[in-house]
């Protein structure tokens, strides 16, 4: 990464994201049980040349008003889910 480049490798950003998110318990009182979360965020993208080839850095967008200067923002979509195995739904 150049001294210009703010931006992390969107496989370091999409990690951030999963280790930053665990899906609760069941409510026993509702029995309610989250098994999916979907994320649509706005990130900065860029494809820059890595030592073994292309990567893409991403990150959020770094001011929330965007000026003339900045990147185009784009939109990345994930949905994580659980798989839960011998529990009973």
């Amino acid at each position: 990464m150049s001294a210009y480049e703010t931006r992390r490798p969107l496989e370091d950003m999409i990690g951030d994201l999963v280790a930053g998110f665990t899906m609760p318990a069941r409510d026993e009182r509702t029995g309610l049980h989250a098994t999916s979360v979907e994320f649509a965020l706005p990130v900065e993208t860029r494809v820059i040349a890595g030592p073994n080839g292309p990567v893409v850095h991403a990150d959020m967008p770094a001011t929330r008003t965007p000026s003339a200067f900045d990147m185009p923002v784009g939109r990345l979509t994930m949905r994580l889910t659980t798989f839960a195995t011998g529990v009973a739904p």
